[in-house]
């Protein structure tokens, strides 16, 4: 063990890339090391270059602009009472993606 009765990032290889291989979200991973995410996250890098792992990314692309005909149907789903929740899934875009819209077409 480390030298605070934690892992230290090479005793936690092992453990890591079982549970992320399982799924495990990396929040409960460094609850079960004892290690911070960014501890974590380093291992994850550690595995990846190793070719142990795939890394899994988050669920969007990253910075993808909205359309002007994604605009319309923020405008037109949400005048016709839909959640920015339902407008976030039915787009496949985060909330904030769908609030932060409705705030500049003056609906929020």
């Amino acid at each position: 063990m480390g030298g605070q009765g934690v892992p230290s990032v090479d005793e936690c290889l092992k453990i890591v890339e079982k549970l992320y291989k399982d799924g495990v979200p990396v929040k409960e991973i460094a609850k079960h090391c004892g290690n911070s995410m960014s501890t974590v996250y380093k291992v994850l890098d550690r595995l990846e270059a190793m070719g142990r792992i795939k890394r899994r990314r988050g669920h969007y692309s990253k910075h993808r602009r909205l359309s002007e005909e994604e605009l319309e149907q923020i405008k037109k789903l949400y005048t016709q009472g839909a959640s920015i929740y339902e407008i976030a899934r039915r787009l496949d875009r985060p909330e904030s993606t769908v609030y932060y819209a409705l705030k500049r077409l003056g609906l929020k």
